[in-house]
Parts: structure tokens; sequence; C-alpha cells
């Protein structure tokens, strides 16, 4: 699941050269093989396993082999998008939202806001899996549970970076063991069967999979380069792609598979419950699922970090810690507020939902994106269709929300018939359910982008002169 890791923090350790700062050749090293570690380390992560859980969607979903077959082919189309977006970070040595400039320029704060609001999302996700966690494995109640993940989260937020790359290297380590035990414990239990009396395609499941495949890999395009842009910028640009894409597939299909093989309807009410019975029990299991519980409040660490960066870089004049400390408590309290909430179901709202906004986004910048690739500075030209831009990105936003299949959404529209009956509407009537609004999100975002940049007024183009 996206932002369990987050990788905008990959800035100067001293947090003084921020992710605005392009990074010039000198100050860059490495091989693209080393991506595909890194990227396994980020997405090393127990959401995924969650994410699993769901696409196989127990006794009412498609089972194993569906599921995950759907899942895997979200996951494979997602990821070609990250590995291609990677590609531009050596090129001009740019983290990937500073990069989003190049198309929104000065209005880069509305997909900015979009980020922060996703991230809030995640981290009540993460508080919910977290407290699940530590719940299961030390019998606690759920406020002290609570208090212990939002304690882990807190101390590292005021910490800051060195502390999160230490856990992150320490955790990523921890859960390729958790993962390697899963595969053994999954291995004596049979896959996740098709329902009784499904026959044929399960179309409406398939695509709800491939949506949840999509939602935990092209969701981090908006992130793509923030690792990338430390290579050198004669990397070649085959290995940044083959690399990232190595990088992600493997964990987010492996960790995707163990969820959709051990999928019921009891993991979808609580996930940790499963994941323990896999484990064997007993005290090395919950050892276990303390670690999972610690990753989960790193991982809503890196989220708040990196929207305190974001709500900084918008103009608000407070210590980055205290930003920091608002996302937290915004995440905090939408934990509680969805505390009694099926965790399955909770799962694909967020999960669904709040990377939504990064297809429209991806299929904006992409657009700008190849059509400067011919510029061989292309960070010294400023956006000249910036309004542009962002109507492409808020119309495709609105016009993908009548393909999204989330429970919530399907609530809303039910409550709410005249006003909002169209949420979800084409997913409903015409993909059985099914999930479409990650691609139709990128193909409403590039397809608009192009035909407002050509038919937007041009004004006076506008160069600057780094010392890069």
């Amino acid at each position: 699941m996206p932002k369990q890791g987050d990788i905008a923090v990959a800035g100067d350790a001293d947090e003084h050269v921020g992710e605005e700062a392009r990074l010039t050749d000198a100050q860059r090293s490495g091989s693209p093989r080393s991506l595909a570690a890194t990227w396994a380390g980020v997405l090393l992560a127990p959401g995924t396993i969650i994410t699993g859980m769901v696409a196989a969607g127990g006794s009412a979903g498609p089972g194993f082999r569906w599921g995950f077959g759907g899942l895997a082919l979200g996951v494979i189309i997602g990821t070609v998008a990250v590995a291609s977006m990677s590609i531009w970070g050596p090129r001009t040595g740019m983290a990937q939202m500073p990069l989003g400039r190049l198309a929104f320029g000065a209005l880069n704060v509305v997909p900015q806001v979009f980020l922060i609001a996703s991230l809030i999302a995640y981290n009540a996700l993460n508080d919910l899996f977290g407290v699940d966690a530590l719940a299961t494995s030390l019998g606690i109640p759920f406020m002290l549970a609570l208090s212990a993940v939002v304690a882990i989260e807190v101390t590292v937020v005021i910490v800051g970076v060195r502390l999160m790359r230490v856990l992150g290297s320490v955790l990523s380590a921890v859960m390729l063991v958790i993962s390697i035990w899963l595969i053994v414990g999954a291995s004596g239990v049979s896959p996740a069967p098709e329902p009784p009396g499904m026959e044929g395609f399960p179309f409406g499941p398939f695509l709800l999979a491939v949506g949840l495949g999509l939602s935990v890999s092209i969701s981090w395009t908006v992130q793509a380069c923030d690792l990338s842009r430390v290579l050198p910028s004669r990397s070649s640009p085959r290995g940044v792609f083959v690399w990232v894409f190595i990088g992600m597939t493997i964990p987010l299909l492996v960790l995707g598979g163990i969820g959709a093989w051990v999928s019921t309807d009891a993991a979808l009410d609580n996930p940790m419950v499963r994941v323990d019975e896999l484990l064997g029990g007993g005290v090395a299991a919950a050892v276990a699922l303390v670690a999972l519980g610690t990753s989960l409040a790193i991982a809503n660490a890196f989220n708040d970090f990196s929207a305190g960066l974001s709500l900084k870089q918008m103009g608000l004049r407070l210590p980055r810690v205290v930003c920091s400390l608002l996302v937290t408590s915004a995440g905090v309290t939408l934990a509680l507020v969805g505390r009694n909430t099926q965790l399955g179901q909770l799962t694909s709202d967020i999960i669904l939902f709040a990377g939504y906004y990064t297809a429209p986004w991806f299929g904006v910048v992409i657009v700008e994106l190849i059509l400067r690739w011919s510029e061989p500075r292309p960070w010294e030209t400023l956006a000249s269709k910036t309004r542009a831009a962002v109507a492409a990105f808020i119309i495709g936003f609105i016009l993908l929300l009548p393909f999204t299949a989330t429970p919530l959404g399907n609530q809303i529209a039910s409550d709410y018939p005249v006003a909002l009956g169209w949420l979800g509407w084409v997913s409903r009537n015409v993909l059985d359910g099914g999930d479409g609004a990650y691609l139709a999100g990128v193909v409403f975002g590039a397809a608009l982008y192009a035909i407002f940049r050509r038919i937007g007024r041009t004004p006076n183009t506008v160069t600057v002169t780094t010392s890069a």
C-alpha cells in the first residue's frame, strides 16, 4: 500500500536541503541496480498483505486465482508507470513533486493538497492496523494500543530523518524475515477458493482487484523520482526503468499473493489475527506482530514528515515538526472515527479512494515530460500552461469518480441519489462493481491536458538560470 514507507524524506539528513533542491551531478552517485533494493525495502510493508486479502475477497470475492490475477495485472501496469517516471530523476536531479512544477508551476499547491489528504487517510488506516497488531499480540485494550502506536510515531517525527532511516532499514530486514515466515505458514493452507456457484469470468471482482493492484503501485508516481534523482545524469534510462520495475513488482506480488492466498471473511474482519495464525502463534508470533505494529507506526512517521514538508512549502509558517504533528492528529482523529468499521471495507475505501488523485496527476505530468523530452535542461524553463494543468487535473479527477468502486462511495450514492448518485455509477451499472477509476483518471488527465495545452493562451516563455 502506498505511503507505508514514504520516500519523500530522501533529502538531507539535517533537513536543511529539502526536496526543493535540484541535485547537481557532483552530489549524486550510485547505480540503477541500487533502486531495486531500495524500492523493495520501501514496499516490504504489511499493508500489501492486507490488500491481497481484500482482492481475493473472502467468501464474497473471486478467490485466489482471479483475485491475485487482477491484483498482479494492476501491479504490473502501475509499476510500469512508476518506472517510466523514475527515468526523469537522474535526468533532472529533482524530486517528484518539484518536478511536477514543470506542468503546474506555482499552482503545484493544488495536487499537494490532495497529497496531504491522502497521507492523513493512510495514516488512519495504518493506525488501525498497528493497533490491531499490538492488541492481538499483547492482549491490550484499543486505546492503550493506539497510545503506543502514536507515541512511536510522535517520537520518530520529532527526532527526524536519521532515526527514520535507521528504523526503516532495520524494519525492512525484519519484514523480509516475516515475509519468508508467512510464505512457509501459507504453504500449509489451501488457497482462497472461488465462491460456490460462481460461473465464468468474474468481470467485476477481477476489475476491483486490478484497481487494488493499481492503488498499491501507480500511486507511487507522485514520489517516483525521489529515489532515482540521487543517481548520476549519465545513468541508463533503460537500467533505471528495469531495476525500479523489478524492485517494485517482487515485494508487491509476493506480499499481495500471500494475502490473497489466505483470504477469509475472518481475515477481512481482523487481518492481524489471520497473520498470527500463519505465524503459528506463541511468543515468536507475538514478537513478529509487535514488529509489524511498529513498522506501521514508523510508516506513519514517514508520512507525517512528508506532509509537514508539503505544508511548509504551501506557506504554513510553523516549524516542520509542528506541521507534521498536525497531520498526526488528523490521522488519529480519522482512525477513531473509523474504528468500528470492518477493516476489509475500510481498507478498500482508503486504499482505492485516497490514491485516485494520482491517476489524473500522472496523466498531466507524463504529457508535460514527454513534450519536454528533447529539452537538455528542462528545469530551466518555467511552466507556461499552469491553468491548463490544474484544470485537466481537477476535471480528470471529477470524471473518474463515476468509475470508482468503494463501499463508502456506493453508500453515499445510495443515501443521496439525486445529488451524488453519479458516484460509482459506471462501476455499478457497466463494470459489474469493478473499479476502472485509475485507468480512466490517467486517460482523462492526459487527454484533457494535451487538449487544454494546445488550445490555451500561450504566455511569454520565461526561463531561469541555475547554478547547477
